[in-house]
């Protein structure tokens, strides 16, 4: 049944498909990276918890890491995103890059120079996110973003499901991805 995304402003009509809970490879689709609709001009905090149905508790303790558009994000609430943007998630890494990289960590303030920063004035609107989710939280809170229902293109769902990948027209270019 098509669906069109008039919702978030898109004018194309796509198809949802479904897959069954733990099917192999959807790991790998949450890191390449799936879109979310959501608002432009929201905080990224706002986004996870709105957008992606995280709990604040979740945010603050388990998802350590945040970078949106390849910069790392402290202020959650100081930054905003908008239709296009990229944002990647992770629980606690180890090591010299967890501490360099995860939120406001001792050493945070000696990356401030490539640090996300609002850029000022974000268009408010519909946006479509792509989020990469990574390590724990992609586990813990993948299957829940993916039944929530994600655009992935039919390439990214083909290449990370393999043969798990559920039937897609040869003319389709994206797909609503729902997990069940």
């Amino acid at each position: 049944m098509p669906y069109v995304l008039e919702d978030i402003g898109m004018k194309c009509t796509m198809r949802t498909v479904e897959i069954g809970k733990g099917t192999l490879g959807t790991t790998t689709l949450l890191q390449k990276g799936v879109c979310v609709p959501g608002a432009s001009g929201a905080s990224v905090g706002e986004f996870l918890e709105q957008s992606l149905g995280l709990s604040p508790e979740y945010i603050d303790t388990d998802v350590r890491t945040i970078f949106l558009n390849c910069s790392p994000v402290d202020d959650i609430d100081g930054v905003h995103v908008k239709d296009g943007d990229v944002l990647s998630l992770s629980a606690a890494m180890p090591g010299l890059v967890g501490i360099a990289m995860g939120r406001n960590t001792a050493v945070s303030g000696f990356r401030s120079d490539i640090s996300a920063k609002d850029s000022g004035e974000v268009p408010e609107g519909d946006a479509l996110v792509t989020v990469k989710l990574f390590n724990l939280v992609a586990q813990d809170a993948g299957p829940a973003i993916l039944a929530r229902g994600v655009v992935v293109s039919v390439e990214a769902l083909k290449s990370a499901l393999g043969d798990a990948a559920p039937d897609v027209q040869p003319d389709e270019e994206s797909v609503i991805l729902r997990v069940v």
